[in-house]
């Protein structure tokens, strides 16, 4: 009856099964640990945090309590599992150090069993990718050499232990991927990126599909093929709108599935191949969980730190202009900020006189309020002309004090620009994107997705939904 709340999400239903079992007498650890775990589960769905944590310590202890030493190794691995689970962002520390004393346990189980030995090595496999996953997207600095030897023992399985690679090859694929995408061995990011769209194919899991198109696409921008990046960028911007809901209905029918088997195999298996069904279930989900929370937790953070800058920039303008009685929406510049840091006494190493480079800086900053970069004939050598100065002298400074080529410097005003407007009047938020790219001088809806993408780190559509939600909050 639990297993069918659970199932189910009733989980207020699930709680009170689990209260009836307290007037029940018994010395079964294994099973008194179970109750608590679900326990755990209720009181989370139901917001109840306190408690939640003291269901897992209580499960903990009965789990420490079973005499048969394999169940007892396999229900504690279970518990510290969902221990880390708990902790996740809230504390670095304890949910590594909750992976490793989970890592500590399984190897404890014997392996001569050879179906308790499969079921092992897929735990940790697992174990090892939430492991790996912990150094190179929770803690910071990252630190790829320590979670190296954990996405490569399990990457080696496709040799070494081919059974459980075939079980576990997408989360263990899109791990290993991600962690030489970061090591800057972009090649080998995309060949395992493409292996994970072909598995794909047969097994339909999106949320892998996406996460192999996000990897291909960063994976192209380092090595600079912008063609590559735009289709797998527009690939990726197709299944970002709807990631939270496909993601979420990716584990939920995950769960389902898998406890829906173990069900069906309660009458003919004993319970601890349930409980070991049960780790497995978890694992997966942590492993999902952590791949989405990453991506959406970094892509949230890019969104606020631009969010940010456009305010700082807005009180910067309030300050040191004068009211404007024009009615055009009032566009602000994040590149002020950085024009502003940049101080023509840098050491030179060209034989442009200062007076020349400060005449060129104040004309590129009247440059940057007339809106004449938006123009799509807009080049370097129409721009030396329109500031009086040659190419050379104009490439050069816009280098040393912009900090950018020429095309990276006008593709930065442009994405400023729609950023700015976006955020200030609302009626853009309901265009098209190709509208917008033609707004803001780009050539094209991809291109303009691309750049946009990279100089603020989100996706148009990604920025515009939560400039929606924040106003509808």
């Amino acid at each position: 009856m639990m297993v069918i709340s659970y199932n189910q999400s009733d989980f207020g239903r699930l709680l009170e099964l689990t209260r009836e079992t307290d007037a029940i007498k018994t010395n079964n650890y294994e099973h008194l640990s179970m109750i608590s775990f679900y326990k755990s589960y209720a009181n989370k769905a139901l917001g109840i945090e306190r408690e939640q944590i003291q269901n897992i310590r209580d499960a903990l202890k009965y789990a420490k309590l079973i005499e048969e030493p394999d169940k007892r190794h396999q229900q504690i691995a279970t518990v510290y599992n969902q221990l880390a689970n708990y902790y996740d962002y809230k504390s670095p520390d304890s949910l590594i150090h909750y992976l490793k004393k989970e890592a500590e346990e399984l190897y404890k189980i014997n392996e001569e069993n050879p179906k308790t030995k499969i079921k092992k090595y897929g735990h940790i496999a697992l174990n090892s990718i939430n492991i790996g996953n912990y150094y190179v997207g929770v803690i910071k600095p990252q630190r790829l050499d320590l979670a190296e030897p954990y996405y490569l023992t399990v990457y080696n399985y496709k040799t070494t232990r081919p059974e459980i690679f075939a079980m576990y090859d997408m989360p263990i694929l899109c791990g290993t991927g991600r962690f030489y995408m970061e090591k800057g061995e972009y090649n080998k990011a995309i060949e395992i990126a493409n292996e994970v769209l072909e598995i794909e194919k047969l097994k339909k899991n999106p949320v892998y599909k996406q996460y192999a198109y996000q990897l291909i696409a960063d994976s192209n921008e380092g090595l600079k093929n912008t063609v590559q990046q735009a289709k797998f960028t527009k690939l990726y911007a197709k299944l970002s709108d709807s990631l939270n809901k496909e993601s979420k209905k990716e584990v939920s029918q995950q769960f389902e599935q898998l406890v829906t088997e173990v069900e069906k195999k309660k009458d003919e298996e004993h319970n601890s191949n349930f409980n070991f069904f049960l780790l497995i279930v978890i694992g997966v989900a942590l492993i999902t969980a952590t791949f989405l929370l990453f991506y959406l937790k970094r892509k949230k953070g890019k969104y606020e730190e631009l969010i940010i800058k456009i305010r700082e920039e807005k009180n910067r303008e309030e300050v040191a202009s004068e009211p404007e009685t024009s009615t055009k929406p009032e566009i602000l510049f994040l590149e002020n900020i950085l024009q502003e840091s940049a101080s023509v006494t840098k050491e030179k190493s060209s034989p442009i006189t200062d007076a020349t480079v400060h005449a060129i800086l104040s004309k590129l900053q009247k440059f940057e309020r007339s809106d004449k970069y938006l123009k799509n004939e807009i080049s370097l050598s129409y721009l030396a002309s329109q500031l009086g100065t040659n190419t050379k002298y104009l490439s050069e400074i816009i280098k040393q004090y912009k900090e950018k080529s020429f095309s990276n410097y006008i593709n930065g005003l442009r994405i400023t620009y729609i950023a700015t407007l976006l955020y200030n009047d609302p009626k853009y938020r309901e265009y098209k994107i190709s509208y917008l790219a033609e707004l803001s001088g780009f050539s094209s809806r991809e291109v303009f997705a691309v750049v946009f993408k990279k100089e603020t780190g989100v996706s148009p559509s990604y920025f515009i939904d939560n400039l929606k939600n924040d106003i509808s909050a």
